[in-house]
């Protein structure tokens, strides 16, 4: 079974001296600085499943002003060079001693596993990035929402608590978000004055970043609106969520456009880790679904289909796979609440499980996905022989009209 604990937080916040410190940063970020790492915020959360993403930008609001890099706050500690701040060092957090223990917490999120390289030996370089320190966040409220919120006990359903927290100051809802991060983010747990002020501050933060940015800024639940032209669906895309602990996805090259994922897999009976390819299409018909696997080693990946109402499970093995691989033909409802998912739970530990591009084409000529000739996709694999009878079949049944 693989397991990575989650590292205790220890954040700007966590002690009286650092909510002073906190109140008097010189907020040196440009509108244009500001409104690019809002964006990157936003759509970090996006890939992963969250589309409430005001409330974890009220998060890096309450702990550093949104500021990522030590020069936006020279108030705090010098930490190791971000890509992120052009090479320059990262924001760390100045309220655990000198800043020559280098103990403090790193970047907008503020984690911290100990010194500076012990807390890159937990979460990896990406700790440094703006996107990799908002994925961790995400996947920290994610994992303490399924030990403090009730009915919460997975992703998916912690996914869908955080997604409904409404953005309106008095409502239950909110208050329950902005204590449950005053306690498990922040480590003040009681009903104590200071406890209740910073809960506000995580609550008005948020309220604040949605009124400024506006509604249109924020919204990304819709994002994927239509299956691309092409049909193919890769990773990384806007019809497509990476949803578990972030550490545990890796890239590299391969695979369709020379760019794939993949995850080791486990014995679990749930999935930690899982793929969703989330099917838009436009009209309700029959379509042809494949997988593009290349590189993997898992002998028993199981590709679960949710459609029309219905839910198929194909077993592939990944080692024999090369290119497109069919999944099978399903009708879709075109209802919004279809997808392939692909979880890391495959029955034995530690093989290669990758993650790749999926292939949608509409079984007739109406059109959607790939329509009848979506096996000449670009990116390789799948289409030859099949294709052209298809098509030829296809002209013939036109021509008899």
């Amino acid at each position: 079974m693989r397991s990575l604990p989650v590292a205790l937080v220890l954040l700007l916040g966590c002690a009286e001296q650092a909510t002073d410190q906190t109140a008097a940063v010189e907020q040196s970020l440009s509108a244009a600085v500001k409104h690019e790492r809002l964006q990157l915020i936003r759509d970090a959360a996006a890939e992963m499943g969250i589309y409430n993403a005001a409330l974890i930008g009220g998060i890096a609001v309450s702990e550093t002003q949104l500021a990522h890099c030590w020069k936006e706050a020279t108030y705090a500690c010098m930490g190791p060079a971000s890509p992120s701040c052009g090479g320059d060092p990262i924001i760390a957090g100045s309220a655990d001693g000198p800043c020559s223990d280098e103990q403090g917490g790193l970047g907008m999120f503020q984690f911290d596993s100990g010194t500076y390289a012990q807390t890159l030996a937990t979460y990896g370089d990406s700790i440094l990035t703006v996107e990799g320190n908002t994925a961790q966040a995400v996947a920290f409220v994610i994992a303490r929402a399924q030990l403090d919120i009730d009915g919460v006990t997975d992703w998916a359903t912690a996914s869908t608590w955080i997604n409904g927290v409404p953005l309106e100051a008095g409502d239950p809802g909110t208050e329950q978000w902005s204590h449950f991060l005053a306690c498990r983010y922040n480590g003040c747990c009681s009903d104590s004055s200071l406890c209740n002020s910073r809960a506000d501050g995580y609550r008005d933060n948020a309220l604040d970043l949605y009124a400024e940015m506006g509604a249109d800024f924020w919204r990304t639940a819709d994002r994927c609106s239509a299956l691309p032209e092409d049909g193919v669906i890769d990773q990384r895309t806007a019809c497509y969520v990476a949803a578990g602990d972030p550490r545990f996805w890796h890239r590299e090259a391969g695979g369709f456009n020379d760019n794939r994922e993949f995850t080791l897999t486990t014995r679990d009976k749930a999935p930690a880790n899982y793929a969703q390819w989330l099917l838009r299409p436009t009209r309700a018909t029959t379509y042809s679904i494949e997988a593009h696997i290349t590189g993997g080693t898992a002998t028993a990946a199981s590709y679960t289909i949710v459609h029309a109402g219905a839910t198929d499970t194909v077993v592939i093995d990944q080692s024999t796979a090369d290119g497109f691989v069919p999944l099978g033909e399903f009708a879709l409802a075109a209802d919004g609440s279809e997808y392939v998912q692909l979880g890391d739970n495959a029955g034995a530990d530690d093989q290669h499980l990758v993650v790749d591009a999926v292939r949608v084409t509409a079984t007739d000529a109406g059109g959607d996905g790939g329509g009848i000739f979506g096996g000449c996709s670009s990116g390789g694999g799948g289409g030859g022989l099949g294709s052209v009878l298809l098509a030829l079949l296809w002209l013939r049944r036109r021509r008899a009209k």
